[in-house]
């Protein structure tokens, strides 16, 4: 008999890792994934510490704490996987930095800052390698798996016409970068392994609240209505699409 499988054609009894899961982006697909295929174990994790304590919503959610920014912390998440066997095929990313609340996207050259690009690269680039360095590991050699980080499409370089928002835009490019060159690297040892990018598309969400006031609302997607169509995206990928870099519309984007 063949082994029954889910919605993303994964096996099941197996988990999804979903990064950022506190946010609204994250909780959605956590839903929905849920929704879709109530065998999926779910791993949700976030920076906080309190939110990682309350718990999941039922016996197939669990909750980590994973600071994406640290390779300590994701490390340790993997191994806690790791030692406990557990049948890890998703991974998505929902982690992203485009402000704090002591700094805005830069506009002009002249409001570039060492510290504030680092701190913003550390978070949309340095943590997605460091994602696929410690969980792309845990994936089978033999069955369909599949490594998704939510991109932007301000990160294509051929799209770029506006200009401004130096470090977000150039630190999605690099994540662009990072998520191709391993879907090269991974192709060799997992053939069944997909690595793509994602744009969610304007995700209402407190990363995007100051830039949205003039933004035609139509324009603007609930964090259900976009995991809805980018779980939807996933579940059509095939190989072949591995190391590109696709729209809430399952359109693909050119780098």
């Amino acid at each position: 008999m063949d082994t029954p499988k889910n919605f993303l054609s994964i096996p099941t009894q197996r988990a999804a890792l979903i990064v950022g899961a506190r946010g609204g982006l994250g909780h959605a697909f956590c839903e929905r994934m849920s929704e879709l295929d109530p065998t999926m174990h779910i791993i949700a994790t976030s920076r906080s510490s309190d939110w990682c304590a309350e718990g999941g919503a039922n016996d197939k959610v669990s909750r980590l704490e994973l600071d994406i920014g640290s390779e300590d912390s994701v490390e340790s998440v993997a191994s806690y996987l790791r030692e406990r066997d557990t049948k890890l095929n998703v991974v998505i990313n929902c982690s992203g930095l485009l402000h704090t609340p002591s700094f805005s996207p830069e506009r002009a050259l002249r409001e570039l800052s060492i510290e504030k690009m680092k701190h913003v690269f550390e978070v949309n680039t340095f943590g997605v390698a460091m994602l696929l360095k410690h969980f792309v590991p845990l994936f089978p050699r033999n069955e369909r798996s599949i490594f998704a980080s939510c991109s932007a499409r301000v990160g294509s370089i051929s799209d770029n016409r506006l200009g401004g928002w130096y470090s977000y835009r150039a630190s999605k490019a690099a994540q662009n970068m990072v998520i191709r060159t391993a879907a090269i690297e991974v192709k060799r040892l997992r053939r069944e392994c997909i690595c793509v990018a994602l744009h969610p598309g304007t995700v209402i969400s407190e990363l995007s609240a100051p830039f949205t006031k003039r933004k035609d609302p139509a324009k603007l997607f609930s964090p259900h209505f976009s995991a809805t169509k980018l779980t939807e995206v996933l579940e059509k990928l095939s190989v072949e699409d591995s190391g590109n870099f696709f729209a809430y519309d399952g359109s693909r984007i050119e780098w």
